[in-house]
């Protein structure tokens, strides 16, 4: 059966905690936040701190980072701050680590922003460590990236039990090499329209189902029975504004999720013949997820 996990977009009039809870009250399977500083014009809540406020607003749907950034941290700061909300959760919360990709918010705050091959190299070395550390509080790691010297007891005992690893992956390595550490994957179908560090529209709009298709195999020849979720742009919008929010993504794979809410809903449903198990749902429109609900399959409230 499929999962539908909203994203929680910045700009929202209600705060993350009664968003999160209004959300679980519709009978959405999950919430999710996403993990900025400023980018893209807009300002968004620290991401440790909203995950924390959904939380402890809702009571039943799991709570997910989607993702939190491996640019801005260590991964032991990661590790740390999730075993921490997998106890303050009751063992809701999924800790999704991905490896960044926004270049102008790496500059804007004086870092140097890699190149692709650093930030994949980084994001594995960086799953490993948290691999870890979740498995037993320990860590002993020399990489190109990383030194790491978590010695007993670490990070034991944070939490009665580590909560499940999400990875996001998109490029070749990453759905080679993600696999291996993580309990559930989500695939990025624009990766390679952000490899530069910004979107590159024409490369965005040139993404096709066989690509999609592409990545879900490069997982399955690593992990069979690894569960794989899909991230999804989304503008369910009235059939004036159909052309406007399509535009972006040319006659591509993505265009299908851009369009009038029945179309938009039934080609999200159709994802499950891929082996698509979860959909994260990131609005591109505003108002998109509210006029998705009642024609998505949801749990029961």
């Amino acid at each position: 059966m499929l999962e539908f996990v909203p994203n929680y977009n910045t700009g929202r009039d209600e705060t993350p905690g009664a968003w999160a809870r209004a959300r679980e009250l519709e009978g959405w399977h999950g919430v999710a936040a996403s993990d900025h500083f400023v980018t893209m014009a807009l300002t968004y809540p620290h991401l440790w701190v909203t995950l924390t406020e959904m939380v402890l607003a809702t009571r039943e749907v799991f709570v997910t980072s989607s993702f939190a950034n491996n640019l801005f941290r260590s991964p032991v700061e990661f590790a740390q701050a999730a075993l921490t909300l997998a106890r303050v959760s009751g063992g809701r919360f999924e800790a999704g680590l991905g490896a960044g990709w926004i270049e102008e918010e790496i500059e804007a705050i004086g870092w140097d922003f890699p190149a692709p091959r650093e930030r994949a190299g980084r994001y594995v070395e960086a799953m490993a460590i948290v691999r870890s550390l979740f498995d037993t509080g320990t860590c002993r790691f020399e990489g190109e990236f990383h030194r790491i010297a978590i010695d007993a007891p670490g990070l034991a005992g944070l939490a009665p039990a580590a909560p499940p690893l999400v990875g996001s992956a998109g490029g070749p390595r990453t759905l080679r090499e993600i696999p291996p550490f993580v309990d559930r994957i989500e695939i990025q179908p624009n990766a390679p329209a952000t490899r530069g560090g910004a979107v590159d529209l024409d490369r965005q709009a040139a993404i096709s189902e066989s690509d999609v298709r592409g990545a879900i195999e490069r997982v399955r020849r690593v992990r069979e029975d690894l569960p794989i979720g899909l991230f999804v742009l989304v503008s369910a919008v009235p059939p004036d504004e159909v052309a406007t929010v399509r535009a972006p993504f040319g006659e591509g794979f993505l265009a299908r999720f851009q369009g009038e809410p029945a179309s938009v809903a039934a080609a999200l449903c159709d994802l499950e013949a891929l082996g698509i198990d979860r959909i994260q749902l990131t609005e591109m429109a505003p108002g998109s997820i509210e006029r998705l609900r009642p024609l998505l399959p949801l749990r029961r409230v």
